[in-house]
């Protein structure tokens, strides 16, 4: 839960059997870097090798090594590219945290622009379907089976965004903490999930042009992917029911919300997810917090003077009565590399 200093971008690309294809994705990565779409500096690469049976975690380490900021995450097994990015985002320390797919068949150049969507909106998605977007030619097959599957999400889901399967994706930190923390679907359905909560909360969302050239060796299997993606959709309307609850502390101070918004700032940092709440107290919503995080933050909370807070679960249904949700985020302000935002529409160091 804790910003490292100085980094402001947490970019975490899920990984699963990519010995064959993670060393050409990670130098196009490192190209981005050296051209200027994000600045290695205050940007901490996550990736997470999903229960791989090869090498693909000793490749990531080994192609991104003159990064300053990496961090590769084994799961002990294969949990799904959803499992993934959650981990990813769990462990991100930067104040917004985006994911890619280890192929990197969208241009990492443009970091730039979903950085700079980010100081606008809440999240920001990349789009191949936008008029300013480009694409080289995919197989037939694979291009009427993304058209039906956006067309099979919009009618189920009320979705109304061009391209949810773009493996191109950042959100403000608290925002994806929350919103991965209530996902319940783990493999490639999980960009409905996530985004059908995120319309449910009525979180802002901006859609990002993309460059993206198809690669091959894709782990998506056309026959069988698709019915099991079609199949989690439909149930996307009901699936809400099943999320988690988050666990919640309700923070007052005897000087009112200013004072209690600085004490829970102050006990469960800038990456937490923070609501006004009744009675002039603030709500810390701790997504994505194991135990020993909870109670950290609890008993700094009780050693605050003049602090009241108290511990409840709170459920997606609760937070939707509260929608649009504000939360309380970093300060994304200021120039981003290389862009500007589009309009938001609604709806050294390396460790192993």
């Amino acid at each position: 839960m804790t910003q490292t200093p100085g980094i402001t971008l947490s970019i975490v690309i899920p990984a699963y059997n990519e010995a064959l294809r993670i060393d050409s994705g990670m130098e196009r990565l490192c190209q981005a870097a050296e051209g200027g779409a994000f600045d290695p500096r205050s940007t901490e690469i996550i990736v997470v090798d999903d229960g791989s049976k090869d090498d693909t975690g000793e490749r990531a380490e080994k192609a991104l090594r003159t990064l300053p900021h990496v961090t590769v995450l084994r799961l002990a097994t294969n949990s799904g590219k959803g499992a993934a990015v959650r981990a990813g985002v769990a462990s991100a320390t930067g104040l917004s945290v985006a994911f890619t797919d280890a192929d990197t068949a969208i241009d990492p150049s443009q970091f730039a622009e979903l950085s700079a969507a980010l100081r606008e909106s809440d999240i920001a998605i990349g789009s191949r379907t936008l008029t300013e977007s480009a694409a080289e030619r995919e197989l037939m097959r694979r291009s009427l089976m993304g058209r039906a599957f956006n067309r099979l999400v919009s009618l189920a889901t009320d979705l109304s965004l061009h391209d949810t399967q773009c493996g191109f994706k950042g959100f403000r930190t608290p925002v994806g903490r929350l919103l991965f923390h209530f996902m319940v679907f783990d493999r490639f359905a999980f960009d409905v999930d996530v985004l059908s909560t995120a319309h449910r909360l009525q979180f802002s969302i901006a859609e990002v042009p993309v460059h993206w050239r198809h690669i091959g060796g894709s782990r998506i299997r056309p026959l069988s992917d698709p019915i099991l993606m079609a199949h989690d959709v439909l149930r996307a309307r009901k699936r809400l029911r099943y999320a988690p609850p988050v666990t919640a502390i309700a923070v007052s101070h005897q000087r009112g919300r200013p004072a209690a918004l600085e004490a829970a700032q102050r006990a469960a940092g800038p990456l937490v997810p923070l609501i006004d709440w009744r009675d002039d107290s603030v709500l810390v919503l701790l997504a994505l917090c194991d135990p020993p995080q909870v109670a950290a933050v609890v008993d700094r909370l009780g050693s605050t003077p003049e602090t009241t807070s108290r511990e409840l679960a709170v459920t997606v249904d609760q937070l939707s009565n509260l929608a649009p949700l504000k939360l309380r985020t970093p300060n994304l302000s200021g120039p981003a590399p290389g862009s500007t935002a589009p309009q938001p529409l609604k709806g050294g160091r390396n460790q192993a």
